[in-house]
């Protein structure tokens, strides 16, 4: 406008351009949004967005779209005339200016809010292109801002192959941006911020963007969409025409204290739209103070849903596309009018401080805040509205009862998890005293076994102290026989010459054979006679085995015998020093064996001062050197020591040792089970009864195949 002598026109300087741009914007990708809104109302079917930055500090970024595009005179009427309404300009038709997102002209103030120098290249259909630069960089702050014309190949157009296939359009191509302090997850936040700015779902242009952070990277536009987890809404709110429902979930899981709560699936519950009343007439008021002659038609469309949670690691359960970080935060209620993002999350608004209130995420339109016959109530920053005016006053009472309605419904299943969590908590209690209960009735059962068994064990050693009562009985009668014999041959000088110490020794030994022979005798008795009733068992076979192997075994020792032994060769219970027994019969019986070499080590002050049967020693020295002999061995040696608390006899052999099919050597002791050609399996058995049950000690095999065969003893001191 040129001045005259009656008028005189204001002018923006840089500085109060780069003002506005400043405190209109907040951050970088509102301003982007706003060059993109921009291009949709140039009515463009597509707009795309580069951002290169390899180098962060200074990031270049180009918007082009496929719109109308300007020519000079659109550029120097409309586009440098800082707040002309778009709405009020009379070239376009009043269908378009229904559509239009923006209404003051400030929108390409953005540019200067991102970079200091812009260029703004642009061409109509039919019209030849033409290029323009905007370099606020060295310029004093009083300076007029103004549009250079450029050469448009004098522009590193980096997407020249996209830009160059339009036919017409406009592109921002921004240098130098700051972008240092974005990173991976602010570029992802970014993608889906920019998706906020739009209900792309109803845009007639689609929005790409293409972002390059390292060298030799392709040039690939990806379309920006909604990152939205409708799969992770518990209760859900619709009256828009596009059926959002169906992207939900039938079933939703909602973290809990307990898995077995956390895992249930629960119904996702979805509003009926027709119980709550979103649209009417009414009049309102106009920018001068009067209500408007007629009233204005006005609907809130949209969704609204409530999460199950808004942890992300909870959330991406129910849905792995779950998006937030220091970027983006879901959990907003975005109003949108005309079809562009009007209010980031209108929720601090409706101020609701319930509990689950921030768990709401919802996208609505309410296009009666900027119709074209009311006043503007955005704020200076363009971000918000005057929290009292009569229209946002409205939509607040709109949205009370619907987000109320969804917030009962969260609070409700919260009740009900909670009422779950209690009454497992009260099942698993009954159970561990269940638990309780069993296990003294199990231990209670337990005792009354080991009660049982040591009556049983009382009444044993009874039975056992009566035998040997007994049998000292009957020695005490050999006694006196042997006594009055000895009278007798005082009397009877035939007699004495007849009966020498040899023949008494073998009178001895024929009265221990004639007891194991008895006792045989009514073992084989008292089992024909259960074999003649029907009531002889295997288990009686077996048992009726065991009993006459070890009692021949025993009749096996009582002949092996030697006057040449230097022990006690009572028939029964003896007591004395063990050791020194196994030492004597070794020396004196088995080492007059020529097949098998037996060595005696023995520790010295070592001795075991017992009660023992040497009958059953015997059967034990025997069946051990036996076996040694069986499996090919030169040498036994019989290693006797002691510790603190045991006393050690080894009995170690050189042979072949244990079979390698053998894999349990517990199988050795078991009776009747033989693993050579010539063995019974009886041996064994004998050895691990006698040690164990009779002398409360211990007996292990120790065995390498072909490295010999080792018996390990150990008794109580």
């Amino acid at each position: 406008m040129q001045n005259t002598e009656n008028t005189i026109y204001f002018n923006f300087s840089y500085f109060a351009l780069q003002l506005l741009g400043k405190g209109l914007y907040s951050n970088h990708w509102t301003a982007i949004a706003e060059l993109v809104a921009n291009g949709l109302d140039a009515q463009a079917e597509s707009v795309k967005i580069y951002i290169n930055m390899i180098d962060k500090k200074y990031s270049s970024i180009e918007i082009f779209d496929n719109g109308n595009g300007m020519n000079y005179h659109e550029l120097a009427e409309k586009y440098v005339l800082i707040g002309k309404d778009k709405r009020e300009d009379d070239e376009i038709s009043d269908e378009i200016k229904q559509q239009l997102m923006g209404r003051k002209g400030i929108g390409k103030l953005a540019a200067l809010y991102l970079s200091n120098k812009y260029f703004l290249v642009t061409k109509k259909k039919n019209e030849p292109e033409t290029a323009w630069c905007l370099d606020a960089s060295m310029v004093k702050n009083s300076d007029i801002p103004h549009l250079d014309r450029c050469d448009v190949s004098d522009i590193n157009i980096e997407c020249s192959n996209e830009w160059n296939n339009l036919k017409k359009g406009t592109m921002i191509k921004l240098t130098n941006v700051d972008l240092t302090n974005f990173g991976a997850k602010t570029l992802e936040g970014f993608k889906a911020r920019l998706a906020d700015f739009y209900l792309t779902d109803s845009l007639a242009g689609s929005i790409e963007v293409c972002v390059i952070d390292r060298e030799g990277q392709d040039i690939c536009f990806e379309k920006v969409e909604k990152s939205i987890a409708f799969k992770n809404f518990y209760a859900f709110y619709n009256n828009s025409d596009i059926p959002f429902e169906k992207k939900l979930s039938s079933g939703v899981r909602i973290s809990a204290s307990v898995d077995v709560v956390s895992e249930k699936l629960r119904p996702v519950v979805v509003a009926d739209p027709s119980n709550f009343k979103v649209s009417g007439k009414k009049k309102f008021l106009k920018p001068d103070g009067t209500y408007t002659e007629k009233e204005l038609e006005y609907c809130m469309i949209g969704w609204i849903g409530i999460h199950t949670s808004i942890k992300k690691e909870e959330a991406e359960k129910n849905d792995p596309d779950y998006l937030k970080n220091k970027a983006y935060r879901p959990n907003q209620l975005r109003l949108y009018v005309r079809k562009k993002l009007a209010v980031e999350n209108f929720l601090d608004y409706v101020k609701n401080t319930q509990a689950f209130s921030n768990y709401i995420e919802g996208e609505i339109s309410f296009d009666i805040l900027d119709d074209n016959e009311l006043g503007d109530i955005a704020t200076s920053n363009r971000q918000g509205f005057v929290e009292d005016d009569e229209r946002v006053i409205l939509l607040i009472e709109i949205l009370k009862p619907i987000i109320n309605y969804l917030i009962r419904s969260r609070v409700k299943i919260a009740a009900q998890i909670s009422e779950e969590i209690d009454l497992y908590y009260t099942e698993q209690e009954q159970k561990l005293q269940r638990e309780k209960e069993k296990a003294e009735e199990k231990r209670k059962e337990e005792e009354n076994k080991r009660i049982k068994a040591e009556e049983e064990k009382r009444r044993e050693e009874q039975r056992r102290e009566e035998a040997e009562n007994h049998l000292e009985a009957e020695k005490n009668r050999a006694d006196a026989l042997d006594f009055n014999l000895t009278s007798e041959r005082k009397r009877n000088s035939f007699l004495v010459d007849t009966l020498d110490e040899g023949q008494i020794d073998f009178a001895k030994r024929l009265h221990m054979l004639k007891i194991n022979s008895t006792t045989i005798s009514k073992t084989i008795t008292k089992n024909i006679m259960k074999l003649q009733r029907g009531k002889f068992t295997e288990d009686d076979a077996w048992a009726c085995l065991k009993r006459i192997s070890y009692l021949n075994s025993r009749m096996q020792a009582v002949l092996a015998y030697s006057p040449l032994a230097n022990f006690n060769t009572k028939e029964e219970y003896t007591t004395g020093d063990v050791l020194v027994f196994i030492e004597e019969y070794c020396k004196n019986i088995l080492g007059k064996n020529e097949d098998i070499d037996i060595i005696i080590k023995k520790m010295d002050g070592v001795e075991c001062i017992t009660r023992f049967v040497p009958q059953d020693i015997v059967v034990v020295i025997e069946n051990i050197t036996s076996n040694s002999k069986k499996h090919f061995s030169r040498t036994l040696t019989i290693d006797m020591k002691a510790d603190n608390e045991n006393i050690i006899i080894d009995f170690i052999d050189d042979g072949n040792g244990v079979d390698p099919k053998i894999k349990n050597f517990d199988e050795l002791f078991e009776f009747g089970k033989g693993y050579t050609s010539t063995g019974s399996g009886i041996g064994l058995y004998h050895v691990k009864d006698i040690i164990e049950n009779k002398m409360k000690g211990k007996v292990s095999v120790a065995s390498v195949p072909g490295e010999g065969f080792t018996l390990q003893v150990r008794l109580k001191k």
